[in-house]
């Protein structure tokens, strides 16, 4: 369990321990094969009865709320109906009512809708009460890959329970920006081979099981300071910079025979110079790039093309599919955006072989993911279905094998166990949350417990730093994410005794404290406060796990 991460944290006196290789991956690529005579017959059979005004419709993924109430159903019969819409995002909501609302998408359509979903971490990124999955942050600190590739094929199953055909996973961004903040713990690092190793990991276990996995966000969303929701981001790097770093599990990806893309909303003067165009708009970055030179032959999905990183573009889904995106996601408005394409097309802008041969693609993924069979989800048992315990269980595992050493200077660790010396135990959370690593740890040592509290008096700090001080041995256990009102007592937290700092938060949270964390002694991830995770985590102090 003792093991070090690959992970970067703008901490002083933190380094990059023990980088891996990576692995040179095998197995059969999810692609449609050109030699299936079925599936073309099936395309050509669909494409044929359709107008341009229904292919067009096939290159579009709108997004639809999980809530099976009346105005959201009416909303769909008109996406499925009106729009003919190829494809349907289910954001916020319960998977029993998206459940209802699939079916219905399933009966009204002329042609099979595909299901996608944005769940990087699984269903419970969007709907309530769905198995919730350690972050990717965590899951990067994993060094079992196959454990990674089953977490994926679990993540499968349940979405083809809920009827979902598609996955807006992983993020394939590397994260080397301390201040980004939209992918933080989205990301799984901040070392490029180890990023791709582990998204490699978990697209495999998603299409093993029948899901299409995306990489995003193409061509590297990692290390910018601005969220795409809100502005666009830029990359000023050169090209060099963005091949070994940005671009590297992008490339990890295709060369793996991964099905799937979406491009990001960014700015990437080196590749599209023209007047700060975003990638998802730019034939530079989407056709030169990723199709041509990447020689990426999967479905290429924009970003949602409502944020606003994109959305003061005019015409949005008609610059997106000349860009050479084959499916564009959550257009602001239809009404307005189907005309603007169709229209470009009776111009000669769009030819019909352009969306013809777009459509043909759409539908060629529908076949291999199973839609040309008109099924529908059953409701009976669906959240028995989800919540299975081989589902529980992974979730432990997951989060016990997260758990790492970051830091372990003078091999602090492990600790010896001794009952006549007692440690000090600062828990820094709301009281009792940190009961589980108490209870445990003391099984192997006396323990004197205290409680740091939000915005004590400069006095309180003080006392509690001397009492501090008394001791020999001292454990720091954090389960509090907003650190700010706590930062006047770690500002002068320095003891002379050796530290041990316990994250049971996400490892981004270190960098509020990240003077009293430079001077620690030993420093271990636990990312998660369950109870497991507790127990394991006073186990490692001791080498007893």
């Amino acid at each position: 369990m003792m093991k070090r991460l690959t992970l970067l944290l703008w901490v002083a006196g933190l380094f990059i321990l023990g980088l891996s290789s990576l692995h040179a991956q095998t197995g059969g690529p999810f692609l449609p094969s050109a030699a299936d005579n079925r599936c073309r017959q099936w395309v050509d059979s669909v494409l044929s009865g359709l107008n341009v005004h229904e292919k067009v419709g096939q290159l579009i993924v709108a997004t639809i709320p999980a809530r099976a109430d009346k105005a959201t159903k009416k909303q769909m019969r008109e996406l499925v109906k009106k729009y003919k819409v190829g494809g349907l995002l289910f954001s916020e909501g319960t998977p029993e009512e998206q459940a209802i609302l699939t079916n219905m998408a399933r009966k009204d359509a002329k042609i099979p809708v595909m299901v996608t979903f944005d769940g990087e971490w699984g269903l419970s990124m969007r709907l309530k009460g769905a198995p919730d999955y350690p972050r990717n942050a965590a899951l990067g600190c994993i060094e079992d890959n196959g454990l990674i590739e089953e977490y994926g094929r679990e993540v499968a199953r349940q979405f083809r329970e809920l009827g979902v055909h598609v996955n807006f996973a992983p993020d394939a961004d590397v994260n080397t920006n301390p201040l980004n903040p939209v992918i933080h713990v989205r990301s799984f690092g901040e070392n490029p081979q180890r990023v791709a190793e582990k998204v490699v990991a978990y697209s495999r276990g998603l299409e093993s099981g029948g899901i299409l996995s995306v990489c995003k966000h193409f061509p590297g969303h990692g290390d910018t300071d601005v969220d795409s929701h809100k502005a666009l981001p830029a990359l000023h790097y050169d090209r060099a910079r963005l091949d070994s770093v940005e671009l590297y599990p992008f490339k990890e990806a295709i060369r793996a025979g991964l099905g799937g893309m979406m491009v990001g909303h960014l700015q990437v003067p080196v590749i599209e110079p023209i007047g700060g165009l975003p990638s998802s708009l730019s034939r530079n970055v989407v056709y030169d790039l990723l199709t041509d030179e990447l020689a990426f032959k999967g479905l290429i999905f924009t970003d949602a093309l409502a944020m606003k990183g994109v959305a003061g573009n005019g015409n949005v889904s008609l610059q997106a599919l000349k860009a050479g995106n084959d499916m564009v996601l959550s257009p602001r408005n239809l009404k307005e955006e189907i005309p603007a394409v169709l229209e470009a097309i009776e111009k000669g802008e769009l030819t019909r072989e352009d969306i013809e041969s777009k459509c043909r693609k759409v539908l060629t993924y529908k076949y291999v993911l199973g839609l040309k069979k008109k099924s529908y989800v059953q409701l009976s048992g669906l959240e028995q279905r989800i919540n299975s315990p081989q589902t529980r269980d992974l979730v432990r595992r997951l989060n016990l094998a997260a758990i790492t050493v970051l830091n372990n200077k003078n091999h602090i660790l492990p600790l010896h166990t001794d009952k006549e010396q007692t440690i000090a135990l600062l828990e820094v959370g709301d009281p009792g949350e940190t009961d589980a690593l108490a209870k445990q740890l003391s099984r192997y040592t006396s323990l004197a417990r205290f409680s740091l509290r939000a915005n004590q008096t400069k006095e309180e700090n003080q006392r509690l730093r001397d009492s501090l001080s008394t001791y020999k041995r001292i454990i720091v256990a954090v389960s509090e994410q907003r650190l700010a009102p706590y930062q006047p007592f770690f500002a002068k937290f320095v003891p002379e005794s050796p530290a041990i700092y316990l994250f049971f938060t996400p490892g981004k949270m270190m960098l509020q404290i990240q003077r009293a964390v430079a001077h620690a002694s030993a420093v271990v991830l636990g990312h998660s406060y369950s109870s497991d995770v507790q127990r394991q985590v006073a186990d490692v102090l001791f080498a007893k796990a």
